[in-house]
């Protein structure tokens, strides 16, 4: 390692480093302890290290550790790239110590590539201190933040969007805010995880959804992925189609994180998207709590010139016939399944020398009869996998694939070890594990 060119160990220590850190769009490791070890090696991989700028450009500021000095450090080895910044704020701060660290940091905002704010506040507009209200250069935002005292109907003012991002292109909110941003004419992908219900527990959410996306109709023109999602409990409420203004630029509807049936029908009835040729479900929807009239999802009509589907991927394979039972014009559509999803299992059991199919005779025949339910009820039906290729999803086979050789990708190709039994013992464990396939 000592005759390698600098260049191409700085090019290591690179790849070391945590994927993702740019990319608010996934949650991340901190970086830091990987630094640090690359550092004490040696000194000559300590100085090349510290001349590699593009080592130090994720800088996390949390209000219980780093100090003002190490701050500084990093921002000075990072030399002027573009930053990746992470605020993980708790309740119980050193304030006056984490305020001389933020406005060291805040003196460099117009470096900050992207932005990750964890926060637990009072109130909602406890945000605003220390998040700035212009981010001029900021691609990518996500707002996660937990409000610890209930927001009355009245205190619709600390709701009010305060962040201007000209040049955001993502954004993920998990906020007491409805809409945090006021200025940003670029954003094509919007998660609202959440949409500001917290402390409106008994408000219809119909008029939420609806004011979501006129301020997406007005704000952004270029938006093309819209993934909503909720927390607490719902009532989805009516409203009438012309009520909804359209969204020009949508091409993906997804709904993710727990959605509930209500807000799933309040949503499908309510948009209008031109363009739109792309639902997804990730995940299953909210069920408890709702009677069986709520329960039913309307019919989905994806223009016919854009070649629309429905992307399910996340559902075991009993939730996946339920849900394609709740649409009624599920026949007409063109319905693709993460095949990988649909049958909970540990994929990693294969490398830990476990057997192979694990699958008891009772599971197998409710398996095969749900199989072909979907055979005989959904003829458009794409079953995908994991691309040969590397990236993305591939038809694996249609309406005319068996069941068994399914089972035997699954096995053979991917390593899967279906070990449904661990499912009865405990649904949320096995749930979990399959889901960390990565697609």
């Amino acid at each position: 390692m000592d005759s390698l060119p600098v260049e191409l160990l700085s090019r290591i220590f690179i790849n070391v480093l945590p994927p993702h850190l740019d990319d608010p769009r996934y949650e991340v490791e901190d970086p830091g302890p990987a630094q640090a070890s690359i550092c004490c090696v040696c000194q000559r991989w300590n100085q090349v290290a510290k001349s590699t700028p593009s080592l130090w450009t994720f800088i996390k500021i949390w209000n219980r550790i780093r100090s003002h000095d190490v701050m500084k450090r990093r921002l000075e080895l990072s030399g002027n790239l573009p930053l990746n910044v992470m605020m993980w704020l708790c309740q119980d701060q050193d304030e006056e110590q984490f305020s001389e660290i933020h406005a060291l940091l805040a003196e460099q905002f117009s470096r900050w590539n992207t932005l990750r704010v964890k926060a637990t506040v009072d109130v909602p507009s406890a945000l605003q201190q220390w998040v700035p209200s212009v981010l001029p250069n900021v691609v990518g935002l996500s707002l996660s933040i937990e409000v610890l005292e209930e927001v009355s109907v009245d205190d619709m003012d600390s709701r009010e969007p305060f962040i201007s991002a000209p040049h955001l292109t993502f954004c993920s909110s998990d906020s007491p805010v409805l809409f945090p941003l006021t200025h940003c004419p670029l954003l094509r992908e919007y998660r609202a995880i959440g949409i500001g219900f917290d402390g409106f527990e008994e408000l219809e959410r119909g008029p939420l959804w609806m004011e979501l996306v006129s301020t997406l109709s007005r704000e952004c023109p270029q938006l093309e992925v819209l993934q909503v999602s909720e927390e607490g409990n719902v009532y989805g409420g009516s409203v009438s189609l012309e009520d909804w203004p359209a969204l020009p630029s949508l091409t993906t509807l997804r709904f993710a994180i727990r959605p509930s049936y209500p807000s799933i029908r309040c949503v499908i009835t309510g948009l209008r998207a031109p363009k739109l040729h792309l639902v997804e479900f990730r995940g299953l929807p909210v069920v408890l709590g709702f009677d069986a009239s709520d329960l039913s999802i309307p019919e989905m009509r994806l223009p016919e010139e854009n070649h629309g589907r429905i992307l399910f991927s996340g559902i075991e394979m009993s939730h996946l016939t339920s849900l394609l039972q709740r649409i009624p014009n599920a026949t007409d559509l063109d319905v693709e399944v993460d095949l990988a999803s649909i049958i909970d299992g540990d994929p990693t059991g294969r490398q830990r020398g476990v057997g192979t199919l694990g699958l008891s005779s009772a599971v197998i025949s409710d398996l095969r009869r749900r199989w072909e339910w979907v055979q005989k009820n959904i003829p458009k039906v794409s079953w995908l996998v994991p691309s040969e290729k590397g990236g993305g999803l591939e038809r694996l086979g249609g309406a005319d694939l068996l069941f068994d050789d399914a089972i035997a990708h699954l096995d053979n190709r991917m390593g899967a070890q279906l070990n449904i039994q661990n499912y009865y013992k405990d649904p949320a464990s096995a749930s979990q594990n399959y889901r960390a396939i990565t697609l």
